[in-house]
């Protein structure tokens, strides 16, 4: 069918003004978010929930907004299922956004699913294969499965990526200790030892398996 050059006229006047509101309503929901973000580092969370509310609202595709909405449900007010969903619309709207990944993550651990905790450290370690941080938490979540060969390995893979990392050592120690196997658990003791001489609790128990 041949559109009049009335038609267009009228057609092109209603998709100008859509754009018009469109532009008003991701305007105003940006004002909700800024004030919103304002109360959340006031930490007044309810008031910083119902800005984040009113932003979600009028811009379902705000990220932040699910992400920080999320943040303030989980460690404002431990209600960890609406943190899920949110983090989860944010995850929708972002697929690769590690910090949402971790808070997913670190929040399955704290309340014992690692199982899932374990799911999202492998997603974060599978598009930054050198996050440390990653690889020492999914090893605690292993240590909690009571998992211990692939919470050493990821050990291992967090200390290979930074020898620095005192934590990591120091977990490897108690590990390599409770196996028996003292040649590796004095290697890492002595690691954690390079990287900090003044933790007595890594002395005395250098000394320990020496003398056994």
């Amino acid at each position: 069918m041949v559109m009049t050059k009335k038609e267009k006229v009228t057609k092109k006047k209603k998709v100008t003004k859509k754009k018009k509101v469109t532009k008003k309503k991701l305007a105003e929901a940006q004002k909700h978010y800024d004030e919103g973000e304002k109360y959340a580092r006031a930490g007044d969370a309810d008031r910083a929930i119902e800005c984040f509310i009113k932003t979600t609202e009028l811009n379902p595709d705000h990220f932040d907004a699910w992400y920080n909405l999320g943040n303030v449900f989980s460690m404002g007010n431990n209600d960890w299922e609406n943190a899920f969903k949110c983090w989860g619309r944010a995850l929708r709207i972002k697929p690769d956004d590690i910090d949402c990944m971790y808070n997913v993550a670190n929040t399955f651990r704290e309340l014992g699913a690692y199982d899932n905790a374990i799911e999202f450290y492998t997603k974060i370690v599978t598009l930054a294969p050198d996050d440390h941080e990653a690889w020492n938490n999914m090893a605690i979540a292993y240590i909690n499965k009571e998992e211990t060969e692939k919470a050493i390995e990821c050990w291992k893979k967090a200390v290979e990526i930074k020898p620095s990392k005192i934590e990591s050592w120091s977990a490897l120690s108690k590990i390599y200790d409770d196996l028996g196997k003292s040649d590796l658990a004095i290697e890492a003791l002595q690691k954690v030892l390079e990287i900090n001489p003044n933790i007595s609790g890594a002395k005395r128990m250098l000394e320990r398996i020496k003398k056994t």
